[in-house]
């Protein structure tokens, strides 16, 4: 469905499918495709596709592996570029990857050590942002990207200095989100805290 935000109504894209399990990321920069993550039943893994709103919805595979689930799929701005995250099917870590739009090989973004989630594109193409657990508390962090050679430049960098649980990007990072604009960004952030009570009289 697409929401206007002018008419506040809803449209439909997509006809209604029962064989497209799909979680949904990304537009195409020309509009013309949806970037998503689907369920392959014979793997029981999530894979990186594209589906076409054009009227056919036909799909096509990006990418896909034996081993790992594929999710958050993000394209470049200039529509070259796919970033997506891998986490494997047993396991508490996950691995940033990139690759060409058209098909190829993976690139790794982060080395895969902790748990890396939420890759986004700066609005220019220049730098790569994503939530990182790396130092005990989740952050925003960015790499530089070299989008002549394809391939992140130097090592990533902290934006955020989130390092108390008054004001904290929440630990269940499956529903946090992350967006970039040129000037700022947006993030889920909680406080979590937790009390010790005393109950008197009571008949056990």
């Amino acid at each position: 469905m697409v929401w206007s935000t002018l008419t506040g109504e809803e449209r439909p894209i997509t006809a209604p499918k029962t064989d497209l399990d799909l979680s949904l990321y990304d537009w195409s920069p020309d509009g013309r495709s949806l970037l998503a993550s689907r369920f392959n039943q014979d793997s029981r893994l999530y894979e990186i596709w594209t589906v076409d709103i054009d009227g056919s919805q036909s799909a096509r595979k990006i990418a896909s592996a034996s081993d790992y689930n594929l999710w958050q799929g993000h394209f470049s701005p200039d529509g070259r570029w796919i970033l997506f995250v891998a986490t494997r099917s047993k396991g508490v870590e996950s691995t940033i990857f990139l690759m060409p739009a058209a098909g190829g090989p993976w690139i790794p973004v982060t080395d895969g050590k902790q748990w890396d989630d939420k890759p986004r594109w700066s609005p220019d193409g220049k730098t790569i942002y994503f939530v990182s657990g790396r130092n005990g508390f989740y952050n925003v962090y960015g790499v530089r990207f070299d989008s002549v050679k394809g391939k992140p430049v130097g090592l990533p960098f902290r934006v955020t200095d989130f390092r108390s649980r008054a004001a904290m990007i929440p630990p269940t990072i499956i529903p946090v989100e992350l967006g970039i604009a040129r000037d700022r960004l947006v993030v889920n952030v909680a406080q979590i805290s937790g009390n010790i009570w005393v109950l008197d009289h009571a008949e056990l």
